[in-house]
């Protein structure tokens, strides 16, 4: 039987690049926001090397809502200045507010940015978030 629109072998499934952080003791955190700006939100994040994004998804429907979701590794924390700014120019540009959740071990919602500044993020973060501890080789 000859196939014309088929394959021999089933194709590879997708794999991640990178699935999980890579530097100790680096703050784990996730943020949520609007799809619409993904790329945009993830070019800020990582703009100043201070964080990085090792997960991130462009659409994830959370109870109904469609949100972008970022985990995100933190060594430091000029990256927040950068998103704030970044925000208020999406803001700007688009005409309708959206906002930037910020959540402890990935469902556990600490803050807002529209309610808080980045001061009170970064303190939120330093007090509350896990810290990555890669595991030890038994042998």
């Amino acid at each position: 039987m000859v196939r014309l629109f088929g394959r021999r072998r089933a194709a590879e499934p997708y794999r991640h690049v990178r699935d999980r952080p890579t530097t100790p003791g680096a703050w784990l955190i996730t943020l949520r926001s609007v799809p619409r700006h993904f790329k945009a939100l993830r070019e800020a994040i990582e703009s100043t090397g201070d964080a990085r994004v090792w997960f991130g998804e462009e659409l994830t429907y959370i109870r109904g809502k469609g949100v972008c979701t970022f985990r995100v590794e933190v060594t430091g924390f000029t990256w927040l200045e950068a998103l704030y700014r970044r925000w208020a120019e999406l803001e700007r540009a688009d005409a309708f507010p959206f906002d930037i959740d910020l959540y402890l071990h990935n469902t556990q919602w600490a803050a807002s940015f529209r309610d808080s500044t980045p001061e009170q993020i970064e303190e939120i973060i330093r007090s509350n978030a896990p810290t990555y501890q890669p595991a030890v080789d038994g042998a």
